[in-house]
């Protein structure tokens, strides 16, 4: 409602008659008949309605620009906020076309309306500002540059849309004119208003210097960032020979409509795991999140495969969430190739794909195996062997040359003979030798190997003869597959008794073992150096250095599985399994208590390298005919790793059901079992289970006169109490800890975190204060950055209530730099949390963001919800930050954060502290590390 006073002032410009009533009523009547032409006479207006003391005119949204440009504004930020960038951008750029010019121009002079439309004014720029940083944000910079620069021009002292050029131009491939740009803006604000451009527009100047990746341009229109890629292809040792036609038909399979899973079958030698290799690496590009190779030939059930997947994905089941359900939540808004390789020996695993294709739209799979997997949805491409030429009439050497089975055989005998071809000379013993060996290419390949020994009619004459025979050991395989099998068993014949030997040995080990290992495990070889390099020149296996430079040996798939077959009838295989887990026992022994200080990165790098002979050596521990004594002793020293590592599941369900039973059970092997059993069941969120198994090693290490084991159960003990939210007795038990006769510093350290986080939700916050600045002391030394971490976390927290948020920051920084340094993501969530609330205190509004959106994908795709308390303190940091950010800004960094990683997450936060103080990002694997671990401090907490 509009009083009659108000309008007299603004018609008579502040001097109305002494008497406005009647001619106002005239004014108001004329403006009813051209509101209202057709309002018969008499009749009530129905636009302007008289009030009390005044008038109100009735409009709808859809009637009034000005009505029309306040909801597209809403609706865009709405838009924006919820992710929908292009929809925000859409409405943002619907609100500011409304304006062709100056806003209402009869009113400019008319000094009573001016507030209103300065207000309107400041509307229209920041939401010329909003639809800028939007549209940047979708990749549009080429559209934008020129508007930008006539807005800059008009409306010099506007830092954001400054920001926007120079983010345009540089995009534009314009760094000149970007950092002109820059220079512009600041004359423009020293000489007009006599202050330098904010922190924003002298960042970007050297952002544009240094052409920093964060300035780049999205990947597509509405990802603001493109998440990152998943890329864990095998690195192609040799180029695919011979199967160009094949790879563009696996290829060409997923254009069709409704493909989504396609199976390479055939049988072992083919060269499917090849073909798919090279598959996958040509599909890669058109895959926005990029491809997983999953290797499930070291498994054997059906029940690993999930977990073998989720592993691929990198996905950690901290919670004890099923890993199927975690891997079908990541995978759902992803447009992925997932690689499922050697699936033969798991087909009842089938459902697992099943589950994964009707939960994950986008995703496709490809999977190797022998056999199709009988799915509805299943394409099979059956691959041939390779096409062999023809023997009667030869054809002329050029044709030779590019038939398949002569092009491989001749690309493999090169690398053993550098001048090896084909030629009119040996063309017709080739052309017999690639027939004879039916065109497999493992078959093929083993038989050129032995090329560095032999001449082509030799090698001809040793497999015609060979070969002939063998095949009737082998009636109940296929006949391609006895032909390979007999080809394996043809080069095993050429080896010598000390190989042969080591050879059936080495079908003990899940993977690809150190040399040193199959040194220490294998019996009955003389010198395992030499007989590796013999089985290296054969061509049955390959010797590597892995990222650490340890010496490795590795196996195709088919040839472990001969391996294995050969070690199924020796008659010491009991005895070799066993050394085998006595070896890693050693390893973990060695390695377990180094976890806890200054060498607990290479231990923890090392054990990683070892991850699949571990956990190979604690199954068979574990199971039937294993020893039970050495499975509880590998729960025993390496729980800590796997609690480091966040994948415990399997590992829970196998420790848990070793310590059940427990009887005759010596207590110094039983107590740390418990120990680490109870930690596995705190960690899925068993914490009743937990307590009940601390207790079991309460008495254990009592028994066992382990003192400092007493203490640090009583500490863990503590901590179970404090969850249940028996503080009272979590405190007493804590202080008991501390005072114990046996207490090691790492379980003094622990304890005073316990009391100081006690004190803190107690609202003792000097207390807490000064207890979680003597745990960083403590721990600092100490050389555990996982300890460090917490003690760190703690401090910081307690730092940030009393106002310092710049010694909040740098404490947990540092507590990530550890985490990334590590390499193992521990508690990194967490941290980026901690980290986002001290950004919001400290009004760095946009990295909090963008840090809470990544720990919250991170959680949604690991299954990892947050319990009550914490729930609540992450949803009062992210309310704060949405509301100092506003709803455009919210959600851009929002989008912006969502498409991060964890990892990518953390390097942001480490660059950008590097960029402000001057110190370097934390590089975790610039020191080599060797297999030798004598160096590494124990510092285990008994």
């Amino acid at each position: 409602m509009v009083s009659s006073d108000f309008l007299a002032e603004a018609l008579w410009d502040g001097h109305p008659p002494a008497q406005p009533g009647p001619q106002l009523q005239v004014y108001i009547a004329n403006l009813r008949r051209i509101l209202e032409p057709d309002r018969p006479k008499g009749g009530a207006p129905q636009r302007i309605a008289s009030r009390p003391g005044g008038y109100s005119l009735s409009v709808t949204a859809d009637e009034l620009d000005i009505l029309q440009f306040r909801e597209l504004i809403s609706a865009g930020e709405q838009a924006v906020e919820a992710g929908d960038l292009v929809g925000g951008a859409e409405r943002l750029r619907a609100a500011v076309q409304l304006f062709t010019g100056l806003p209402f121009p009869d009113l400019a002079d008319a000094e009573l309306f001016q507030p209103e439309l300065d207000q309107l004014e400041e509307a229209r720029l920041d939401a010329y500002q909003d639809l800028a940083d939007v549209e940047l944000a979708l990749g549009r910079h080429g559209s934008l540059v020129r508007e930008l620069q006539r807005l800059v021009q008009e409306h010099p002292y506007r830092e954001r849309l400054w920001a926007a050029l120079v983010v345009a131009l540089y995009r534009c491939d314009r760094q000149a004119d970007a950092l002109a740009a820059c220079r512009e803006a600041r004359r423009a604000f020293t000489a007009g208003l006599g202050i330098d451009p904010g922190a924003r527009l002298r960042e970007l100047a050297a952002l544009v210097l240094r052409q920093d990746a964060s300035l780049d341009a999205p990947a597509s229109e509405g990802n603001p960032r493109a998440r990152q890629r998943l890329d864990n292809l095998p690195n192609e040792l040799t180029p695919l020979v011979g199967r160009e036609a094949e790879l563009g038909e696996v290829c060409s399979l997923y254009r069709k409509e409704g493909c989504r899973l396609v199976t390479v079958t055939g049988p072992g030698g083919t060269g499917k795991t090849r073909l798919a290799l090279a598959a996958a690496a040509q599909l890669r590009e058109r895959m926005a999140d990029g491809v997983g190779w999953v290797n499930l030939a070291p498994l054997t059930q059906v029940e690993q495969v999930p977990g073998a997947i989720a592993a691929t994905l990198g996905l950690a089941d901290r919670a004890g969430e099923d890993p199927l359900k975690v891997a079908s939540r990541f995978l759902r808004t992803r447009r992925l190739l997932l690689v499922l390789d050697n699936f033969e020996h798991l087909e009842e695993a089938w459902p697992v794909v099943l589950d994964m294709l009707t939960a994950a739209p986008d995703l496709r799979i490809l999977a190797t195996s022998r056999r199709r997997l009988g799915l509805r949805a299943e394409y099979e491409y059956e691959l041939a062997p390779l096409a062999l030429p023809p023997i009667d009439p030869p054809a002329p050497l050029p044709e030779l040359r590019e038939v398949p089975a002569l092009k491989l055989l001749v690309a493999r005998g090169r690398a053993v003979r550098p001048h090896f071809d084909i030629d009119q000379d040996n063309a017709g013993v080739l052309i017999r030798l690639c027939h004879r060996l039916d065109g497999l290419p493992l078959a093929i390949e083993l038989a050129a190997a032995r090329l560095r020994d032999r001449s082509e009619e030799d090698l001809f004459h040793d497999l015609e003869f060979n070969l002939a025979e063998l095949p009737e050991a082998f009636r109940d395989l296929p006949d391609r597959q006895r032909t390979l099998t007999a080809t394996l068993a043809w080069s095993y014949e050429l080896l010598g008794p000390q190989e042969r030997r080591l050879f059936d040995q080495l079908g003990v080990f899940a993977a690809d073992p150190a040399e040193v290992a199959v040194g220490g495990v294998c019996s009955g070889v003389a010198d395992t150096n030499t007989s590796i390099g013999v089985l290296a020149r054969h061509s049955l296996l390959r010797r590597y250095r892995d990222s650490m430079g340890t010496s490795r040996v590795s196996m195709l798939h088919s040839i472990r599985e001969f391996a294995r077959n050969r070690l199924a009838q020796l008659a010491d295989e009991q005895a070799l399994r066993c050394r085998h887990a006595d070896f890693y026992l050693r390893l973990a022994r060695t390695l377990g208590p180094r976890l806890w200080g200054h060498g607990e990165h290479k231990a923890f790098r090392l054990l990683t390298a070892d991850a699949a002979e571990l956990r190979s050596a604690l199954l068979w521990a574990a199971g039937p005919g294993g020893s039970k004594d050495v499975a509880l002793q590998l729960v025993g020293e390496l729980w800590h790793y796997w609690e480091l590592t966040g994948d415990v599941t399997e590992q829970y369900r196998i420790a848990v059901e070793l310590v059940e039973e427990t009887e005759g059970v010596p207590a110094a092997v039983l107590a740390p079992a418990l120990s680490g059993a109870a930690t596995l069941c705190w960690t899925v969120g068993r914490n009743d289970q937990a307590t009940r198994f601390h207790s079991r090693a309460y008495d254990a290490f009592r028994e066992a006169g382990n003192s400092k084991g007493v203490a640090w159960t009583v500490m863990c003990l503590a901590v179970q109490e404090a969850q249940r939210s028996e503080m009272a007795t979590a405190e007493r038990l804590a202080m008991d800890a501390l005072s114990a006769p046996g207490a090691t510093l790492r379980t003094q350290v622990a304890a005073l975190v316990l009391l100081s986080r006690i004190a803190f939700y107690s609202g003792d916050h000097p207390r807490a204060l000064e207890l979680s600045r003597e745990c960083a002391a403590l721990a600092r030394p100490m050389g555990d950055r996982w300890l460090l971490g917490i003690a760190l976390t703690n401090f910081a927290e307690s730092l940030q209530h009393t106002g310092d948020f710049g010694a909040a920051e740098t404490l947990l920084t540092e507590a990530i730099a550890g985490v990334v340094e590590l390499g193992a993501q521990g508690n990194l969530v967490g941290y980026l949390e901690s980290l986002a609330g001290v950004h919001v205190e400290n009004q760095r509004i946009e990295p909090a963001i963008r840090l809470l959106s990544a720990a919250d994908a991170y959680r949604a795709d690991h299954g990892l919800p947050l319990v009550t308390d914490e729930r609540r303190r992450v949803e009062s940091i992210i309310e704060a930050a949405r509301n100092g950010a506003g709803p455009v800004r919210f959600g851009l960094a929002w989008a912006a954060g969502r498409s991060l990683t964890l990892t990518q997450a953390a390097d942001e936060v480490l660059r950008g502290r590097s960029r402000r103080d001057g110190s370097l990002p934390v590089d975790g694997h610039a020191d080599p590390v060797t297999y030798a671990v004598d160096d590494l401090p124990d510092t285990a907490p008994w």
